[in-house]
């Protein structure tokens, strides 16, 4: 697949920069660093009418800070809801990083968002990033009258790791209360984290450092969030190997076609597939991963306008 030449533009730009965010050999912290510089230089330039507002959760001992978006022009009352979980390999980026992709969802989407400040690897190893999203959908279920929300219509959405989160999450509630959520958006989803990467050509085609994301990074986040007794076959690690998702919402799949984890996306798509849970599979076919987070491409200007499209439909 041909890169569009926004995109390979951003790519060009990040080669003159030196270093690698998912470095193993660095410390997490100048890691933390450049992700943070990176995904605040790409944000471009979000005209919101949003407000917002920092909560802390406690839910059955679980503490997470969530961030509260509201628009000024509400889909519905009560509101829809969206539980949005940011990316960065379990170990970087934060709410901050991914304020302006949420306001600009909430926007223009109409409905009101939640996104989740859990706790990085690796200081905070799995389950306990899990833990803290499946905390905070059901302390909005607890609590939708006094936030005003619909409780029939929460849905969680996550961007490569954090859809790994979303996903993973859903799979969970689900099968303690079915139609605990209405809805579940994953936008180029990590879900296989134990098998090799040649079982994946995508992987090998575009995972050599070329394209942001690297086979190497992909390994030495899943370390970072991984205990070394824990195996990363187990599907609340690689959700691709939950037999049976039947029990899952109505679940939308937007991909990257540059992307080393395009194919275990298409993978995944089909057992949704398979399973009737399948919403929509999207993929924009000329750009890189990440690239949803980076609104000085237009390819990001008209997946964000999907999405929120998508959500208006699924939400009204």
């Amino acid at each position: 697949m041909k890169l569009d030449k926004q995109t390979q533009t951003l790519l060009d730009d990040l080669a003159a920069q030196a270093g690698d965010i998912h470095d193993i050999e660095i410390s997490i912290e100048t890691s933390r660093q450049g992700a943070r510089a990176m995904f605040l230089g790409l944000a471009g330039e979000i005209e919101a009418q949003v407000s917002s507002q920092d909560l802390h959760i406690e839910h059955n001992g679980i503490h997470v800070g969530v961030r509260c978006y509201r628009p000024a022009q509400s889909l519905a009352s009560p509101s829809p809801a969206v539980v949005f979980v940011h990316g960065g390999g379990w170990s970087l980026g934060d709410v901050d990083c991914y304020d302006g992709l949420v306001k600009d969802l909430c926007q223009q989407s109409g409905v009101v968002f939640f996104s989740v400040e859990y706790s990085l690897a690796p200081e905070h190893k799995f389950p306990c990033a899990l833990q803290q999203v499946i905390a905070v959908v059901d302390w909005l279920q607890e609590n939708h009258q006094q936030l005003e929300l619909d409780p029939t219509k929460i849905s969680l959405m996550g961007d490569s790791a954090g859809g790994n989160l979303a996903l993973v999450a859903a799979h969970n509630l689900h099968q303690q209360q079915p139609n605990t959520l209405s809805n579940l958006y994953l936008v180029y989803p990590v879900v296989d984290s134990f098998s090799p990467h040649e079982t994946y050509p995508s992987r090998m085609q575009y995972g050599d450092g070329n394209l942001l994301l690297t086979r190497e990074a992909i390994k030495d986040t899943c370390n970072w969030y991984l205990a070394p007794e824990q195996s990363a076959a187990d599907v609340n690690v690689s959700p691709l190997f939950i037999e049976d998702m039947t029990h899952l919402p109505a679940t939308s799949v937007l991909l990257a076609g540059c992307d080393p984890l395009y194919d275990e996306g298409i993978l995944l798509a089909k057992k949704l597939k398979q399973a009737g849970v399948l919403n929509t599979l999207t993929c924009f076919e000329n750009t890189i991963h990440a690239f949803f987070s980076f609104a000085v491409l237009d390819v990001c200007k008209l997946a964000r306008s999907n999405i929120a499209n998508q959500l208006k439909h699924d939400l009204t």
